[in-house]
C-alpha cells in the first residue's frame, strides 16, 4: 500500500507569501528541503527479541540484507534531502547502500555497543560544516546517544545553514526521568552550538523519543519546561497510559493495558532501586520505616520522585522544574493537526514515539502519513515488519519551507 501526503491547508499562501517577501527583500530565496527521520530496527536487537515481539513474522523478512533493499526503495520513493536513522547498526553496509543513492553521513554508535545514531544527507544538497556528537554516557545518563550537524547548502547562494540533532532516547518507559534528562542535555547542546554562530535560528530535531503524545516528556520538549512533582515518574513516557498493544498479538481485541511492555530484569532491577531510593527518602523525612508510616509514604511522595531522580530530570540539586531553552513545534501537528495514529507497531505495543521537532523559522508544507492500519492489520496480525515495511517503525517525512534567516535593509544592502 503506498503512503499519503497530507499538505498543509495553507500551503500555497505560505509558499506565496515567501515568494513575495524574498522578492521584497525581507527573507533569503524560499527552498523546500524534506526531512525524514527512521528506526530502522537493529539486526541484533530483531534477533534477540523476536519470540517477544516479533514472533509469527518469517525469519527471511527480518534478514537485513533484504530490510536495507527495502529501506532504499523506500527512500528512493520518498526522495529526502536529509535522512535521521536510529538503531543503526553495520554502519559501512548502511552507508555504502545509502551512497548509491547520493547520501553521504556520520555516525556514532550507542556507548559500549553497535549500533547508534546515523545521519545522512543529498551530497548534491548540503556540504557538513559541523558535526557534535553527544554520549548521554559522558552525563551518567545511560548509553543512548545523540548526534547534531550543521550543514551548510549548496544550492542557496547565501550560504545558509540548517542545523539538525537525531536521538534515540532511553526505551525504559518506567525512566522518565532519565528521558528528560536526555531531551534536556541534546537541546541544551544544540542551543549552545547555534550561539556560535550568529542568526543561526533554523533547526530539525529528528528521532525515537520513547515517550508517547501528550506525555511528560512530550510536554518537556513542546513547552520548554516541565513540572516534574506534577507527574508520576513511572509513566512519565505515556508509554504505561493503556497504549493499545497487541499488534500482531492474539490480545489485540482487548488490547488495553496498564503497561505495554514486559521490562527486562535488568530493567526492573533499576527501577526497583530507584523506587527503593525514593522510598527510603520518604521514610528518612517521616521518622523511621515502621509499618504504619509505609502505608502512609505514597501521601509525602505520590509521584514516586526521589531527589536524586529530580536531579537527574532537571540536571539541579534541589529543583524540580526541568526546562530547556529552544522554542520546538512539531512538524506533523502543524501539517495535519495531531501527530500520526501510530509510528511503532509489534506484538506488544502500537504507538507513537517518532517525532520531527522544528523551530518556527522552519514552515511545515506536507507530511507522509503512515500506512493505515486497517491496510497494516492484513499482514502478520498487523505487526512490523513486513514484506514491504523494513523495520517496526514507520518512517516520518516532511517538507519545509527554508528561507534561512531574515535579513534587514541597511544602506545599500543587506545584513543578518
Amino acid at each position: 500500500s503506498k503512503r499519503a501526503w497530507s499538505w498543509k491547508e495553507d500551503y500555497r499562501e505560505v509558499v506565496s507569501d515567501a515568494v513575495r517577501r524574498s522578492k521584497e527583500g525581507s527573507v533569503r530565496a524560499p527552498l523546500r528541503i524534506r526531512v525524514l527521520t527512521y528506526n530502522i530496527l537493529a539486526n541484533r536487537l530483531a534477533e534477540e527479541h523476536y519470540w517477544q515481539l516479533y514472533q509469527g513474522i518469517p525469519k527471511w523478512i527480518l534478514d537485513f540484507n533484504f530490510r536495507l533493499r527495502n529501506l532504499c526503495a523506500e527512500l528512493e520513493l520518498s526522495k529526502p534531502d536529509v535522512v535521521c536513522l536510529q538503531e543503526v547498526e553495520g554502519f559501512e553496509q548502511v552507508s555504502k547502500a545509502l551512497g548509491g543513492l547520493g547520501f553521504v553521513g556520520e555516525f556514532v554508535p550507542r556507548t559500549g555497543l553497535p549500533e547508534g545514531c546515523a545521519t545522512f544527507w543529498r551530497s548534491d544538497a548540503f556540504r557538513a560544516v559541523r558535526t557534535e556528537r553527544v554520549e548521554f554516557a559522558d552525563h551518567d545518563l545511560k548509553q543512548n546517544v545523540a548526534i547534531v550537524h550543521r550543514l551548510r547548502s549548496k544550492e542557496a547562494s547565501d550560504n545558509r545553514c540548517l542545523w539538525v540533532a537525531n536521538i534515540h532516547v532511553l526505551f525504559n518507559p518506567k525512566r522518565g526521568d532519565i528521558k528528560v534528562a536526555q531531551c534536556r542535555v541534546l537541546l541544551d547542546t544544540c542551543k549552545a552550538l547555534m550561539a556560535e554562530h550568529e542568526g543561526d535560528r533554523d533547526l530539525a530535531v529528528c528521532g525515537d523519543f520513547n515517550s508517547a503524545p501528550n506525555s511528560g516528556v512530550y510536554e518537556f520538549v513542546r513547552t520548554g519546561a516541565l513540572d516534574c512533582l506534577r507527574h508520576d515518574r513511572r509513566y512519565l513516557s505515556g508509554q504505561v497510559e493503556g497504549i493499545c498493544v497487541g499488534a500482531g498479538s492474539p490480545r489485540a481485541a482487548s488490547a488495553r493495558e496498564t503497561n505495554c511492555f514486559r521490562l527486562p530484569q535488568s530493567e526492573l532491577a533499576e527501577e526497583e532501586e530507584a523506587t527503593t531510593s525514593s522510598r527510603a527518602e520518604e521514610e528518612s523525612a517521616t521518622g523511621g520505616g515502621g509499618g504504619r508510616t509505609r502505608k502512609k509514604r505514597n501521601v509525602g511522595n505520590p509521584n514516586k520522585w526521589s531527589a536524586e531522580n529530580l536531579r537527574v530530570a532537571t540536571g539541579e540539586p534541589g529543583c524540580g522544574v526541568a526546562t530547556h531553552p529552544l522554542d520546538l513545534r512539531s512538524a506533523y501537528v502543524s501539517v495535519t493537526g495531531s501527530e500520526p495514529d501510530y509510528t511503532s507497531a509489534h506484538r506488544r505495543f502500537l504507538g507513537t514515539v517518532d517525532y520531527i521537532w522544528h523551530t518556527p523559522s522552519l514552515r511545515p508544507l506536507s507530511a507522509l502519513l503512515p500506512v493505515p492500519w486497517e491496510v497494516l492489520s492484513r499482514y502478520y496480525g498487523g505487526g512490523l515488519p513486513n514484506k514491504w515495511w523494513p523495520s517496526d517503525h514507520m518512517s516520518l517525512c516532511c517538507d519545509f519551507l527554508w528561507t534561512g534567516p531574515e535579513v534587514t535593509k541597511w544602506a545599500n544592502g543587506y545584513y543578518r
